[in-house]
């Protein structure tokens, strides 16, 4: 269900994102679409980068976390020769080289850049430093220290996709929360003593989106605002707790929880859990729980 009894919008968006549009503008025009739900996006994309932006509505907005432990997957494009003061093609150029890269110091490079990795952010990141974002003390001529947010972040898989020339490569990456591409780049390009830059990002999966289902921000804009229109875009919020166990149980049951108070369940476990199960009542969501031998304790109620 994605539409509750307050008339309201509740479930996931798998919005494509283009060049040239920051996450939050994105966010504003779904807005103007679903006036009165509450939204929020997961795993902001730098404005160059285009690709999917999942956007919760209503409800979904408190699962939001639970996407966040899910892997992503990146195509992107590095080119060779010159390096720029923000990692990407929209910085200014501060340091050039003149030697190519060899198709194989590429893939000796990245074989070893599988697995936990400490991960120094870039400069224009939103990592705050007393409050204030290093990217706004770039934009002052401050450097801040970045190696003091050096972050372990971890990847799943990396391949040569393809050398577009003798000076750019193509790249697909899977990666945990947390992972700067742009610093992917930097480090390759540091490994090969070379200067580089991003200059194409495409997130073509998060968790269970992927590119078959997006919405484009034109259709988005196409549509009226009839009902039935707007929910055939919208996916259920339990599309990103897909790893979590679910356990029915009955009216009364999902009353307490909805209270707030933790019940007993004594009923069959259909699978494995990993401490979190979500509790449905007639097929409808009711809570996330955390589990303790037969207690289940509501830790997400959705008001439904």
């Amino acid at each position: 269900m994605v539409k509750s009894y307050n008339n309201l919008f509740h479930g996931w968006i798998n919005l494509y994102k283009d060049k040239d549009l920051t996450s939050n503008d994105a966010l504003r025009l779904v807005k103007s679409k679903f006036k009165g739900s509450k939204l929020g996006h997961a795993g902001t994309l730098d404005p160059m980068a285009t690709g999917i932006l999942p956007i919760a509505l209503g409800e979904a907005t408190k699962t939001v976390p639970y996407i966040h432990e899910k892997n992503k997957t990146y195509l992107f494009a590095i080119k060779f020769g010159e390096q720029t003061d923000t990692d990407d093609a929209t910085g200014k150029i501060i340091g050039k080289s003149d030697r190519k890269p060899d198709i194989n110091e590429i893939k000796s490079v990245l074989n070893s850049y599988v697995g936990p990795i400490e991960q120094i952010p870039p400069i224009y990141s939103a990592k705050k430093f007393n409050g204030i974002r290093s990217y706004e003390l770039a934009r002052k001529g401050v450097v801040p220290d970045m190696v003091s947010k050096v972050k372990t972040i971890v990847i799943e898989n990396i391949k040569l996709v393809e050398m577009n020339s003798d000076s750019q490569c193509t790249i697909e990456v899977t990666c945990g929360t947390g992972t700067y591409i742009r610093s992917i780049s930097k480090h390759i390009g540091n490994k090969l003593g070379l200067c580089c830059h991003v200059n194409k990002i495409e997130r073509t999966r998060y968790g269970p989106f992927n590119l078959k289902n997006i919405l484009s921000i034109d259709r988005l804009m196409q549509l009226n605002h009839d009902i039935d229109n707007l929910n055939m875009i919208i996916s259920p919020i339990e599309t990103v707790l897909d790893d979590i166990l679910a356990v029915q149980i009955n009216n009364h049951d999902a009353n307490r929880l909805r209270n707030g108070s933790a019940i007993t369940f004594d009923g069959n476990w259909n699978g494995p859990h990993s401490g979190k199960v979500i509790a449905k009542s007639a097929d409808k969501l009711i809570a996330i729980c955390s589990l303790e031998e037969t207690q289940l304790q509501p830790v997400r109620v959705f008001n439904l």
